[in-house]
């Protein structure tokens, strides 16, 4: 089973409408090149909170030049299955 890594990067709010869960997903999508694989990351944003401490204080909406450190991510790339009847 293979994995895929995001690797970890610091990045800058550069719109005045960024939120950390908008910047987290077009990193993501970025390294990924599937806005679908980007936008099912689970946890990913709460582990770049807890990269940041201190950040959710700033609101949702993140002050123009924020400066964000994002975590390493790892995930399989396995599929999963699903069972239709028992």
């Amino acid at each position: 089973m293979s994995e895929i890594v995001i690797p970890a990067a610091t990045i800058r709010a550069t719109r005045e409408d960024a939120s950390l869960e908008q910047l987290c997903f077009e990193y993501a999508h970025q390294i990924l090149s599937d806005a679908r694989k980007a936008a099912r990351l689970k946890g990913y944003v709460e582990a770049a909170i807890e990269a940041n401490r201190g950040i959710a204080a700033a609101g949702l909406v993140l002050p123009l030049g924020t400066e964000i450190r994002l975590p390493e991510w790892r995930l399989s790339n396995r599929v999963e299955q699903v069972r239709l009847w028992d």
